[in-house]
């Protein structure tokens, strides 16, 4: 975890979401939960980034993040046929395959994700206003993937520990306990894995991170009346 932290809150709701964290050519997966690429993506776009400008890794490095999925949402796939004039690949030869192929896409329907992102307090700062007035429409981990309320739940200008605010702040409505998390903040003897989600300098260029996970059996609303609404911020 980052030293001197604030914290703010975000949550990610729409009909439909994806997380790409192995998506590969005709084949577009998504992950069970948001990734740091895509979480980085969407407050790029808040910030108005272009995609390739180096200060989108500098963001990835100063972040820290904590997912908690209050709905983990049903996993959908979709069939695309994808055509091109003609279609090429990476190396810039022509596919042999024709000019159309089927392109399956798989998407997490209704779910509900609280997302507690640690970072400094001057950095903090921008990310809020860029969020309550962003520079681009920002999206679920694809541009097709549109939120349904404002991603920006609240802000903590001060230094709270992320995993006691998952454990407290409210669910979202018809939550199932018990409640899975990740996080990159070190959790002795718990599981833990490797995900290629960190965003580095350079096109589509990601280095592994690793998380630990957990399950929360009942939220406490204890500190319920220190949670600012968006109208507070």
């Amino acid at each position: 975890m980052l030293n001197n932290t604030s914290l703010l809150v975000l949550r990610l709701e729409g009909v439909l979401q994806s997380w790409g964290e192995d998506a590969k050519w005709d084949t577009r997966g998504s992950a069970s939960f948001p990734t740091k690429s895509g979480i980085v993506g969407l407050l790029a776009c808040a910030m108005g980034l272009e995609r390739g400008d180096p200060r989108i890794a500098d963001l990835s490095e100063r972040i820290s993040v904590t997912v908690r999925a209050d709905r983990p949402g049903e996993k959908v796939e979709d069939f695309q046929t994808v055509t091109g004039n003609p279609l090429r690949t990476a190396g810039g030869g022509k596919r042999s395959l024709g000019n159309t192929f089927i392109s399956r896409r798989t998407y997490l329907q209704d779910a509900s994700f609280l997302v507690v992102i640690a970072t400094a307090p001057a950095l903090h700062e921008q990310i809020v206003n860029a969020l309550k007035q962003p520079t681009w429409s920002v999206f679920l981990g694809r541009r097709s993937c549109v939120p349904s309320r404002p991603v920006l739940e609240c802000a903590y200008p001060v230094q709270t520990d992320p995993l006691e605010l998952i454990r407290t702040y409210p669910t979202a409505e018809r939550t199932v306990f018990p409640v899975p998390f990740e996080t990159d903040v070190s959790l002795p003897d718990s599981a833990n894995h490797t995900r290629s989600d960190v965003v580095k300098p350079g096109y589509r260029n990601f280095e592994r991170r690793h998380v630990w996970c957990g399950t929360i059996e009942a939220v406490s609303y204890t500190h319920l009346r220190a949670h600012e609404t968006l109208a507070n911020l």
